[in-house]
């Protein structure tokens, strides 16, 4: 039977501002030459759409209605 052994192991980990980690240099230097897009801060031109031409009744309670003379 093999004799069992505990050891440290130090590991170092890598992390950026936008909360990515990495375990190697080579990709969290990757991360920050080439970071992923942020979708909440992409601006998009909006679409432009026509009005919505709905009917509504217009109550006209309180106001004067002007009298035509015939």
């Amino acid at each position: 039977m093999k004799a069992h052994s505990i050891y440290v192991e130090e590991k170092t980990v890598y992390r950026c501002t936008c909360k990515a980690e990495f375990d190697d240099i080579g990709r969290a230097e990757a991360h920050l030459r080439h970071p992923p897009q942020e979708r909440a801060k992409m601006s998009r031109p909006k679409k432009r759409t026509p009005p919505r031409k709905e009917s509504r009744p217009i109550g006209l309670t309180g106001l004067e209605m002007p009298e035509s003379s015939p």
